[in-house]
């Protein structure tokens, strides 16, 4: 082979095994470079200082081999920098995925809690467009973000409550029983993990969070959202798709107001986009049936069963400025008697929710719901089994159940906000029932929220609420709740990039 081809092999060979190079080891490969230029620079000089023997063509033929290798060390050289440039740079923003955004009336709300950053959005569109917090996994499509946040509640009741870490009116005595109580908990807070995956067909959204929140009074993990999101299709537990995340209003008190529609279910979800601002979604979720355990009548006991899923149809509109949401809830109640004889009612619920900006940041919500066998759905008698009662043939029924809340937020400046929330709610109750039973409730709460800094919440409000039985008897409560909030990862302001103006 002549010395030429070989210069040649030589030099498609050293291309070859530089781009096959990891970034990494590309700095070896000029460190060497740098080494072999200076030798070959060293010898030549070596090789000319006065004394040295010269003979024939030597020189020339020294200086010909130079101008090879330096004509190979620009070629390599190069090779380096096309390599460089088809590898991504470390400072590329991350994406994420998708053009879809959440309107900016949802991301401007600013709630303790951070509810509305949970929810499954249309093309999995990040919540905060930004991407702050999340990270790239090396070697991967996937980036996470880990979040969450330490919170701290003071709280003092005036009278007896009945539930000494969350406001429920439901658990209010009736009669009042005339005895304070001062209590602090950290129950309230939680932790996140939130990936995206780019996938040959799209984004994948995954997000757990759990909070410690346990039955009763009790500290412990209670897992709230674990669930998948690819192509608009949820597999997991999540919001009931008969829920609106983006109309929970801000309270001081952890569990929000009576009526809220609180419930995680277990679903399979599909999310239809309909024109711009325009989605329809569809849901089949994990039924449970909340009847009493013993028919009063025949006084048989009956195990609570469920035939079929609740069954979820919502349509939504929304622009940057309010959103509507409407949905309906089918479902399938009752139990088994002890003879073995099964007894389902029909039970079904509408609801209707919105959002409005009414100036800058200041924004106002509301829902509304009717439906009979529904009260599961609802915060305050979710436990109460009032989905179903029995009349006084002892046949099932399923019970109307109606009510709603509204609340403004207003903005003061930069570091304060308040939000004056009201609901009522309402459980019409077969004829049979104890006289005892859960009929209707208010709630009230009015607070002042302050965040220093990035990160931090501090706030209180002042808490009033009201039950009233079958027998009319009713009992009111009055509690002063203070609350001091950490991120556990402080997140940079990005205002301008969040918010438009």
């Amino acid at each position: 082979m002549s010395r030429e081809r070989q210069e040649v092999v030589m030099k498609q060979n050293y291309c070859a095994r530089v781009e096959s190079l990891s970034p990494w080891k590309l700095m070896i490969v000029q460190t060497m470079i740098i080494v072999i230029t200076t030798t070959y620079v060293l010898a030549s000089a070596l090789g000319q200082v006065p004394g040295a023997e010269v003979q024939g063509p030597e020189p020339s033929t020294q200086q010909s081999e130079m101008e090879a290798l330096k004509a190979k060390v620009k070629q390599l050289e190069q090779s380096v920098e096309d390599i460089k440039r088809k590898e991504p740079s470390p400072a590329e923003p991350l994406s994420s995925g998708t053009n879809t955004v959440v309107p900016a009336i949802n991301r401007e709300r600013h709630l303790v809690t951070e509810d509305a950053d949970a929810d499954a959005r249309l093309d999995n569109a990040p919540f905060d467009p930004a991407l702050r917090g999340f990270f790239r996994v090396p070697g991967s499509h996937t980036m996470l973000r880990v979040g969450g946040y330490i919170r701290t509640d003071a709280i003092y009741d005036f009278s007896q409550l009945g539930n000494i870490n969350q406001f429920r009116p439901e658990s209010i005595p009736t009669p009042n029983l005339d005895v304070s109580n001062y209590n602090m908990a950290a129950r309230a807070s939680r932790l996140t993990l939130e990936s995206r995956t780019d996938t040959k067909w799209d984004v994948l959204r995954t997000y757990i969070e759990i909070d410690f929140v346990g039955p009763g009074n009790t500290t412990e993990l209670r897992l709230r959202h674990f669930y998948a999101q690819l192509r608009n299709i949820l597999v997991g537990q999540s919001w009931t798709t008969f829920h609106d995340s983006d109309v929970i209003p801000e309270t001081a008190d952890f569990n929000g107001p009576n009526s809220w529609i609180f419930q995680f279910n277990p679903q399979v979800r599909y999310t239809h986009r309909l024109a711009k601002g325009q989605t329809v979604s569809i849901s089949a979720e994990q039924p449970s049936s909340g009847i009493p355990p013993i028919n009063p009548v025949t006084a048989q006991p009956v195990s609570s069963t469920s035939p079929l899923p609740d069954f979820v149809v919502r349509y939504r509109y929304e622009t940057d400025d309010y959103h509507f949401n409407t949905a309906g809830l089918f479902r399938s109640v009752g139990g088994v008697r002890s003879s073995g004889q099964s007894d389902h009612v029909f039970g079904y619920g509408v609801m209707a929710s919105g959002l409005l900006r009414l100036w800058g940041r200041d924004n106002i919500v509301f829902q509304a719901v009717y439906g009979e066998g529904i009260s599961r759905y609802f915060i305050d008698p979710k436990n109460l089994n009032l989905d179903a009662g029995y009349d006084s043939s002892g046949l099932l029924n399923a019970q109307p159940a109606y009510g709603g809340y509204a609340a403004i937020q207003h903005f003061w400046n930069e570091y304060w906000r308040s939000t004056v929330t009201y609901g009522f709610l309402q459980v019409n109750t077969t004829e049979s029932s104890p006289a005892d039973t859960y009929k209707r409730t208010q709630y009230l709460d009015c607070n002042l929220m302050y965040s220093p800094a990035e990160g931090i919440t501090i706030g209180g409000g002042f808490l009033w609420g009201q039950r009233v039985n079958k027998n009319d008897v009713s009992g009111d409560g009055f509690r002063i709740n203070f609350l001091l909030k950490y991120d556990l990862v402080r997140l940079q302001q990005d205002v301008k990039k969040v918010l438009p103006f």
